[in-house]
């Protein structure tokens, strides 16, 4: 984690305010997605765009995709994305470096992601001595497969970190690796071809107060686009709600955009709805946002005495009055409190 976080923050340093690439209209949004293509996860954007939700609350919507959430933060940095999909870590540590950012939404607080492994692993403790594939040193699958290893009291000299493609499914199938962090649709394929696969740490369950992402936005933007802001805050948090309510008319959004096969999507979505894995009101409760700042300090990322305030980093106005519009949700599905 301070690898990655360091180099963000290099990349604050080195980033040239260059000229916004976001066009002029008011009622225009340029949301920066982390993935391509996307990752069930992230598909309340793109569910609100398909059904309309969008041009409902009065605002127009481009999705831009990059590598990543770390290069979606400096793209919203940077103004060539209006709306950064990133991480709460970054977002935290970024304003503790006085970069003038706030998270406006966060109906992603789970870290969406698992540790799945090979027959060969029957639980953390069995990580000693195996194959534990990442992307590259520092990346976000390295990252959390060290919190897996500290977890079980594993010590990271003790097992064979392994380069592998972005696409790690092939390999942890292929049996070139033990180990592979996957999100829910990637598990769900690598079972269908190797049902002995399974889950030995599931993320939002070893990290459960982490915040995993925020919508974030310059404190300019919110200056200036404060209308089509608040449309497109209301539209998200009512496209969460039809997740949960309206499996027929979201799965074919989710086959569309994800390109996964229908069987797999279909498993994907009742394993994320069972595991209550959106937000349905505003996912900006202090508790998380503060959590994690307090980690960020806790292992050098923040500088001490500089730990953003829960006021500083977030912006409740657009989902105070979005809640204040839709209700706050109560279910049928995973209630929980606005704020």
């Amino acid at each position: 984690m301070r690898r990655i976080l360091y180099s963000a923050l290099a990349a604050f340093a080195a980033v040239t305010f260059a000229p916004s690439m976001a066009k002029a209209q008011s009622n225009k949004i340029i949301v920066g997605m982390p993935t391509s293509p996307p990752n069930v996860i992230h598909m309340p954007v793109l569910v609100a765009k398909d059904l309309g939700l969008y041009k409902k609350h009065g605002v127009e919507i481009e999705t831009l995709a990059l590598d990543g959430g770390v290069k979606v933060f400096r793209a919203m940095v940077a103004g060539n994305v209006d709306v950064a999909m990133a991480p709460g870590a970054v977002m935290l540590v970024g304003r503790s470096k006085g970069v003038s950012v706030k998270g406006v939404l966060g109906i992603l607080p789970k870290t969406a992601a698992s540790m799945v492994v090979r027959a060969n692993v029957k639980d953390m403790a069995d990580l000693k001595g195996k194959r534990v594939g990442i992307q590259q040193p520092g990346g976000f699958a390295d990252l959390l497969s060290r919190s897996v290893l500290r977890a079980a009291k594993v010590d990271p000299k003790d097992v064979n970190f392994v380069s592998i493609a972005t696409e790690d499914v092939p390999a942890l199938v292929a049996d070139q690796i033990d180990t592979a962090i996957l999100h829910v649709e990637q598990e769900m394929l690598a079972k269908s071809k190797v049902p002995s696969l399974h889950a030995v740490a599931r993320m939002w369950e070893t990290q459960p107060k982490q915040m995993y992402q925020v919508m974030a936005v310059t404190e300019k933007l919110i200056k200036d686009k404060p209308k089509a802001l608040q449309g497109f805050v209301n539209a998200n948090i009512e496209a969460v709600r039809v997740m949960y309510t309206d499996k027929a008319k979201v799965l074919p959004i989710l086959i569309k955009h994800t390109g996964y096969p229908a069987d797999i999507i279909e498993q994907t979505y009742d394993f994320m709805v069972k595991n209550c894995m959106w937000d349905a009101n505003t996912g900006l409760g202090p508790e998380r946002i503060n959590f994690t700042a307090d980690l960020m300090t806790k292992v050098g990322n923040i500088d001490k005495g500089k730990t953003p305030t829960y006021e500083e980093a977030i912006d409740t106005t657009f989902a105070k009055a979005a809640i204040a519009q839709l209700g706050e949700w109560k279910g049928p599905v995973c209630p929980t409190a606005a704020f």
